[in-house]
């Protein structure tokens, strides 16, 4: 049956996509078993499973549960090689991805600083190029913060992606759980720094919020979170499901022209959305307000996805028209922080 979105020979863009979750699970086991990573799995399948965001995962906390066991899996320069070129060379012969960025944070792949941080961004460089030489695509790190890090571990990430900003970093980002033991919301503001020094450097910034809060009773302090993230001044924004409920928010990110990454059936999985019909209303939402999206995967493997099945779902809920789902594709391709120049020439 024809994909109701795309031809086969479409290309398609990939911006928001964690390394974390964007291995399959095959080449995790091998990589835990390469390196002697004793993992909490006797059997093969077992462990498949325990790496797949099924319904019903416990929200963030459960998905960032799953990341921890693959983050330390993916936590050598091999892995992390053999990780980041796997995502882009898959991404291209499964999808036709012909722009794609991975994100993923340094400092929870060099085991507690037992590894240098340095080694671990020069081997997704080397990654990325290594991948560029044999597909035609055109592909970008970008470098993630974390909001339970200290200021001066997230400034030293930032200091890697501007290190590496010619050799394959093109943004930085910031997730993760908060502080343990906080509440929403969380004081974006005080990246202000840290987002100015990236964007003098010519990186792109997109940071994640408002994934959270659309069925708790009070959403104002997810509202207050993404305020903050919008007067930042960012590219993008890794979610911004939340903008659905505050016309106020909606019409500023609007304004501003923030593009927003949404992730369809990882909101689903995680929680974030109720189900089909709540997703169908929030994106229909959000376009109708003049917010301008784009569409990912969060983590194809990880998630249990695919990019070309995350514009599909949409089309068939008709929360986006065939029409509005190519247009998001092309934008994907347009606002993606990685450049022709940044990968290949000739």
């Amino acid at each position: 049956m024809p994909n109701p979105v795309f031809d086969d020979g479409d290309q398609l863009a990939e911006v928001h996509a964690h390394l974390g979750g964007g291995v399959d699970a095959a080449s995790m086991w091998e990589l835990a078993h390469e390196q002697g990573i004793k993992v909490p799995f006797d059997d093969y399948w077992d462990f498949a499973a325990a790496t797949n965001v099924h319904g019903g995962t416990a929200g963030l906390a459960g998905l960032d549960s799953v990341y921890q066991l693959t983050e330390l899996i993916q936590s050598s320069p091999e892995a992390v090689f053999r990780s980041v070129y796997g995502m882009l060379a898959g991404g291209y012969r499964s999808q036709r991805i012909t722009t794609h960025e991975v994100r993923f944070n340094p400092a929870k792949r060099n085991r507690g600083g037992e590894r240098d941080l340095d080694a671990i961004v020069l081997a997704a460089a080397h990654a990325v190029d290594r991948a560029v030489l044999e597909y035609p695509i055109r592909a970008g790190i970008v470098l993630m913060m974390d909001r339970a890090f200290a200021p001066e571990l997230n400034a030293a990430i930032v200091e890697r992606a501007i290190r590496f900003r010619n050799r394959g970093v093109v943004g930085i980002d910031i997730g993760g759980p908060r502080p343990r033991g906080s509440a929403p919301p969380y004081r974006y503001s005080d990246l202000r720094p840290l987002v100015e020094r990236a964007r003098a450097a010519g990186l792109g910034v997109t940071l994640h919020a408002g994934e959270e809060g659309l069925g708790v009773a009070d959403p104002s302090p997810y509202v207050d979170e993404m305020q903050q993230v919008v007067e930042l001044g960012v590219d993008r924004i890794g979610h911004g499901i939340i903008a659905a409920l505050d016309a106020r928010l909606l019409a500023r990110v609007a304004e501003a022209g923030i593009v927003l990454e949404l992730c369809p059936t990882s909101n689903l999985r995680t929680g974030a959305v109720r189900d089909e019909t709540q997703l169908a209303e929030v994106v229909f939402d959000l376009q109708s307000g003049g917010a301008q999206i784009v569409v990912a995967t969060d983590g194809p493997e990880m998630i249990g996805t695919r990019l070309r099945q995350e514009h599909a779902r949409l089309v068939r809920l008709g929360a986006l028209t065939r029409e509005q789902a190519r247009e998001a594709n092309a934008r994907a391709h347009e606002v993606a922080f990685v450049k022709p120049l940044d990968w290949a020439a000739g």
